[in-house]
């Protein structure tokens, strides 16, 4: 398992070398699956540390969609990323955003923020992973929505799903 980990972080570095290489990678990635879950992520965001373990055992009850974590810039290290994907068991692939080319054509603003794509690169869902987070720093002891889990069983299910987009709260994706 351990071993499997490595090579899928691997991956995800090595999955993108220039601009041109790395748009072209998140368009593959993409059309791998009918629909895909990105979590923008930083590994220092207090948040992203907390979320990360939900977001990897929701991949676990959606076999048929794509899950994957994004890493804007070039702030972290291997090493840092690694830390960060075992202390938090982080089960998706990472997919490192260098030039903030995914995120700025996805227009994502903070750590962590869920969206939710087509095949076609559609934008179905923008914003929180559920209400757990009243404010910056400010957590509920108990959630009611569960926005992203909502829109996977709508789409697994072929039904239509009424939220959209929720603002997303959390650390600031620095650009």
């Amino acid at each position: 398992m351990k071993i499997y980990k490595y090579i899928l972080i691997i991956f995800g570095f090595f999955i993108s070398c220039n601009s041109t290489s790395q748009s072209s990678s998140f368009k593959n990635i993409i059309q791998k699956s009918d629909y895909s879950v990105f979590m923008f992520l930083a590994p220092d965001c207090p948040l992203c540390r907390t979320i990360s373990t939900p977001f990897s055992e929701l991949s676990k009850e959606y076999p048929t969609i794509q899950f994957m974590g994004i890493i804007s810039g070039k702030y972290y290290t291997p090493m840092e990323i690694n830390q960060f994907a075992t202390e938090t068991k982080f089960a998706g692939r990472l997919f490192r955003d260098y030039d903030y080319l995914v995120a700025h054509q996805l227009n994502a603003t903070v750590t962590p923020e869920f969206y939710v794509l087509n095949k076609k690169g559609d934008i179905l869902y923008q914003g929180m992973m559920d209400d757990r987070m009243e404010e910056l720093g400010i957590y509920k002891q108990q959630w009611k929505n569960h926005y992203l889990m909502d829109v996977l069983d709508a789409l697994v299910n072929n039904k239509p799903f009424k939220i959209k987009k929720t603002k997303a709260i959390g650390c600031s994706l620095e650009y």
